[in-house]
C-alpha cells in the first residue's frame, strides 16, 4: 500500500501475474460524497511503461489496453457494491 487515507483515498501497486520484475503499474483509489452514497473514483495508471507486445494487453493497442482495463475494474467494483448493498443476517 502506498497511501491510506482512511474514508478518502487508497493507492497501491498493481502487477499482472506475467509482469517481469520491475513491471508494475499504480491504482488509485478516491472515495467523494455524492448524494445518497459515496462515488468511488479508480484511476489505473502506469501502462505506458508496460511495453506495446506484452501478453497482458493480449494484442490490443494501447487505448483498447485501457478499454479493457476500465471494463475489468467497472465490473469488479460493481461486484464489490453489491456485495456491500446485501442485507446483512442479524
Amino acid at each position: 500500500m502506498l497511501v491510506w487515507e482512511p474514508g478518502a483515498r487508497l493507492v497501491f501497486q498493481w502487477r499482472a501475474s506475467n509482469f517481469a520484475p520491475g513491471e508494475i503499474t499504480e491504482v488509485d483509489v478516491r472515495f467523494e460524497p455524492a448524494f445518497g452514497g459515496t462515488r468511488v473514483v479508480l484511476e489505473h495508471r502506469g501502462w505506458d511503461a508496460i511495453r506495446m507486445d506484452h501478453p497482458v494487453r493480449h494484442g490490443q493497442d494501447g487505448p483498447a489496453t485501457l478499454a479493457t482495463m476500465g471494463r475489468w475494474w467497472g465490473d469488479l467494483v460493481t461486484r464489490y457494491r453489491r456485495h456491500a448493498a446485501r442485507p446483512r443476517p442479524a
